[in-house]
C-alpha cells in the first residue's frame, strides 16, 4: 500500500483529517499514518493559560479518541526528513505522500543569554514546566521573606506575551493569598522593542489593552531593544542608552520560527526553519524541486506569501486550520489522479486576544470589539474547534 504520512498533530493536520470525506478511507491502495511526539492534540492558542496556571487538561485531547479510525498513530519524535523517508528517534518511516504539519519553536534572534536564562511557551510540556517553575520560585521567595521584590520580566508584547500576562495576573491573586505575599512585592514588567503593544490591532484597541493591564499594576517598557539576557535581568537599549531591567524570572515571548526538524533536514531549503510554499502548499525555491511533487507543508513550518502584498502571512491557528481544510480537498484529487482544481486562498475571519478571564480585544471583519463580549466570542470559537474534533456526544460530556 502507498503511504500518506502526516507529521505533527496540531491544528493544520487535525483540520485536514477531520475534513477528509468518508469515501477516502475506501481507497485500499493508501494507508494514512500520523507521527507525533505526543499522544495529545493541544490547543496551542491556550498554552499561556497552562503556563499561568489557569488550566491544564482542558486544552488537551487524546489522539486515540479523536483520530479517524483508519488513521494509524505512532508516537515518535521526528529527527529529520529525507527523500521518501522519515528519520525518527525510534524508527524510520517510508512515505509516498508527505504532509509536514510540525509545530513552532522559540526564536531568540541570536540574542546572547536567551537560551540559557529565559523560558518560553512553545508546547504543552514546556508550559507545564514553566507553571511549576513560577510556583516554586514564588514559594522560595515567600519562605525566604526577601525584602526585595520578586520581579518577572516578559519579553515581547505580542499575542503570547500579553495573553500570558493577562492570564497570570488573574491567577496571581490566588497564588499570593496561598503564599501570603503582598501585592506590591511581585512586579511584572513587559519589555517590547515596538512603541506599542499588540501592533496587529487598531491603536485604540491596543491602548485599551495596555490601560487594562496597567490598572492591574503591570509595567511596560516600550521602545526597548533587547541586547542581552543575563541570569538576573535584561540588557536593553532605550533612547540610545543602555540600561538593565532587573528580573528574578525571565519569560521569552518575543518571536517564533518553524520547527527545528526543517532546519536539520538538508532535503529542504529553509529560512527561519520554514519552507516557502506555493498556492498548493507545496515547497518552492528548493534545491531539489523535482522531489517536492508529493510533499506538502502546512501550519507553522510553511511560509506563504499574500498574493496582494507579497509579504508572508503571520502563522496563526486560523491559517493552519484553513490550510488543513484546503489540503483535504486537494489530497482527494491527488489520490484520484486528478489535477488540482483550485488554489489556496486565505480568508481571515477576525482575531481576538484574551487578556485574562474578564477582558479581550479583537476584530471580526471590519468591526472592533472589546471587553467580555470579545472574550465570549473567543471561547465560542475554541468550543467550535473542540466540537469539530470530538463530535456531539463526546462534546456534551465535557460541557
Amino acid at each position: 500500500m502507498k503511504k500518506v504520512v502526516l507529521l505533527g498533530a496540531g491544528y493544520a493536520n487535525m483540520a485536514l483529517l477531520k475534513s477528509l470525506p468518508s469515501n477516502v478511507w475506501n481507497e485500499n491502495e493508501y494507508e494514512f499514518l500520523l507521527i507525533s511526539n505526543t499522544p495529545l492534540h493541544y490547543f496551542s492558542v491556550l498554552l499561556h493559560e497552562v503556563a499561568s496556571g489557569v488550566c491544564e487538561e482542558e486544552i488537551t485531547l487524546p489522539l486515540n479518541a479523536i483520530l479517524p479510525k483508519n488513521v494509524k498513530f505512532i508516537q515518535d519524535k521526528v529527527i529529520r526528513i529525507e527523500q521518501n523517508l522519515i528519520q525518527a528517534e525510534n524508527d524510520t518511516y517510508e512515505y509516498n505522500i508527505l504532509v509536514v504539519g510540525l509545530g513552532f519553536q522559540s526564536d531568540n534572534f541570536g540574542i546572547v543569554g536567551i537560551k540559557e536564562y529565559a523560558d518560553s511557551i512553545v508546547n504543552y510540556q514546556g508550559a507545564l514546566a514553566l507553571k511549576q517553575k513560577i510556583v516554586n520560585a514564588l514559594r522560595d521567595y515567600a519562605v525566604k521573606g526577601d525584602v526585595e521584590s520578586f520581579k518577572i520580566a516578559v519579553c515581547g508584547a505580542g499575542f503570547t506575551g500579553i495573553e500570558f500576562i493577562g492570564s497570570f495576573v488573574d491567577e496571581l491573586v490566588q497564588i499570593r493569598k496561598e503564599l501570603n505575599i503582598h501585592q506590591e512585592k511581585i512586579k511584572i514588567t513587559c519589555i517590547e522593542a515596538m512603541p506599542n503593544i499588540l501592533p496587529m490591532f487598531n491603536p485604540k484597541l491596543s491602548s485599551s489593552a495596555k490601560t487594562y493591564l496597567e490598572e492591574k499594576n503591570i509595567t511596560f517598557e516600550l521602545g526597548c531593544k533587547i541586547l542581552e539576557c543575563e541570569k538576573d535581568g535584561i540588557i536593553v537599549e532605550k533612547n540610545g542608552q543602555k540600561e538593565k531591567i532587573d528580573a528574578s524570572l525571565i519569560i521569552w515571548t518575543a518571536g517564533v520560527k518553524g520547527n527545528q526538524v526543517m532546519e536539520d533536514s538538508t532535503f529542504f531549503t529553509t529560512q527561519r526553519s520554514k519552507v516557502e510554499v506555493n498556492a498548493y502548499l507545496q515547497p518552492i525555491n528548493q534545491a531539489n524541486q523535482e522531489l517536492m511533487q508529493n510533499v506538502f507543508v502546512i501550519g507553522d513550518c510553511a511560509a506563504l506569501k499574500d498574493p496582494l502584498t507579497q509579504r508572508f502571512y503571520p502563522p496563526t491557528a486560523q491559517m493552519a486550520m484553513q490550510q488543513g481544510e484546503f489540503l483535504a480537498k486537494l489530497l482527494v484529487q491527488k489520490l484520484q489522479g486528478k489535477n488540482f482544481s483550485e488554489e489556496f486562498s486565505y480568508k481571515p475571519k477576525g482575531t481576538i486576544c484574551s487578556i485574562g478571564s474578564q477582558y479581550a480585544i479583537g476584530y471580526v471583519g471590519k468591526m472592533n470589539i472589546k471587553g467580555k463580549s470579545a472574550l465570549w466570542l473567543k471561547r465560542a470559537i475554541e468550543a467550535t474547534w473542540k466540537f469539530k474534533l470530538v463530535g456531539l456526544k463526546a462534546f456534551n460530556k465535557t460541557f
